[in-house]
């Protein structure tokens, strides 16, 4: 750890950019900005010794057992920890410490305590190199799955794609967290337009344990998440689970606010960014012509005016808000050809992630480094 404070954080900025969710240096080099909010130069230093997989913290002193205590490595990874700059998992034999990616992980850990400064830092990022770097990945962290009253009842649909049956069949816990993106957007006087709700990022199983004990959470019920997901609905919030077959969470997400949607609208193809098994289309003999669809659309995918509506498919994300207040039933989502499930769980969407990267033989190599006590 002898890199020089000058030189520390675009160092830092290079490893994280090696981790299945890229870490871009720009031009304006706001991503050294963002590194400096979250690390002080010795906290940088020490993340550096960290791995992308969580490892317990005897494997992290080995590393560094010259130059700093066992003791003293627990509370500095453990402060570090705290404020969401680095990864803290519950192991069988203690805590797991990892680097954690800037998305879904330390933009994500600053809610309730974000400031304006980081918001604007991170709209900056997303607008430069990593937005694009992040969304023209082949495997998303994301998906985008339809509203429930969208989904045709003699359509057999899997569990994934429907989150609603996801909900009943996941036994918990469950629990709903403010949404940073939109506290983001109040921070910097621009409130959503949707809707007043905040806690519209929802979690289930371990990640919501985590969230109620670190993270101010509120614990729900199962009766209390299908609510929440009907809210999401009637307002015209778009589903976006992680994209894996047992997500750990839904957010519930809106054009305006979202980095993701407000990012992605902007181009061309949006719908080359997300990963959806469905498209809406319109019978034009059987549109009223009402706008509702237009209005509800968070892409900007539908255009009526005097004519009947009309998708542009490569706008189109499948989230089905058109189809669930459609008073005619002109629109319908079909389901598209040759969609693969997605990953089953969280391990295995990164490991695809860095296969997208990096290749099999680069992920193949990493896992094995890792097992032999290196970091990567």
């Amino acid at each position: 750890m002898d890199t020089g404070d000058g030189e520390i954080y675009r160092e830092l900025q290079r490893r994280l950019d090696r981790m299945p969710v890229p870490f871009p240096a720009t031009e304006s080099g706001v991503e050294i900005r963002i590194l400096k909010r979250l690390f002080t130069p010795e906290e940088a230093r020490l993340a550096l010794e960290l791995s992308a997989i969580p490892e317990k913290l005897g494997a992290i002193h080995a590393r560094v057992k010259h130059e700093i205590g066992e003791n003293e490595l627990r509370a500095a990874l453990d402060a570090m920890a705290d404020k969401g700059a680095i990864q803290k998992l519950p192991g069988k034999d203690g805590p797991l410490y990892a680097k954690a990616p800037l998305v879904v992980g330390m933009y994500e850990a600053q809610v309730n305590r974000l400031t304006p400064e980081f918001e604007t830092d991170m709209r900056a990022y997303l607008e430069e190199d990593f937005g694009r770097a992040l969304y023209s990945m082949p495997t998303p962290q994301m998906r985008t799955v339809p509203v429930y009253k969208s989904i045709s009842v003699d359509r057999a649909v899997a569990s994934y794609d429907d989150i609603r049956k996801f909900t009943l069949e996941t036994p918990g816990p469950f629990a709903a967290l403010n949404c940073v993106c939109k506290q983001g957007k109040d921070l910097t006087g621009d409130p959503c337009r949707l809707t007043g709700q905040r806690q519209t990022c929802l979690m289930y199983g371990v990640a919501a344990t985590m969230m109620i004990a670190k993270a101010g959470a509120r614990e729900v019920s199962r009766e209390g998440m299908l609510e929440l997901l009907d809210e999401a609905d009637r307002v015209g919030l778009v589903l976006q689970p992680q994209n894996t077959q047992d997500p750990l969470f839904v957010c519930c997400c809106c054009g305006c606010c979202c980095g993701v949607l407000a990012t992605v609208k902007k181009w061309p193809r949006p719908v080359d960014a997300f990963q959806t098994n469905f498209v809406a289309k319109v019978d034009a003999d059987a549109c009223e012509i009402c706008g509702a669809c237009v209005a509800r659309c968070q892409m900007d995918a539908i255009t009526s005016g005097s004519e009947p509506a009309a998708v542009a498919e490569e706008r189109c994300i499948g989230c089905g808000l058109c189809v669930s207040t459609c008073p005619s039933g002109a629109v319908k989502l079909h389901k598209k050809d040759g969609k693969k499930p997605p990953p089953r769980n969280t391990q295995a969407l990164y490991l695809r992630m860095f296969r997208d990267r990096y290749g099999t033989a680069g992920a193949a190599g990493a896992v094995a480094g890792h097992l032999l006590g290196r970091k990567f």
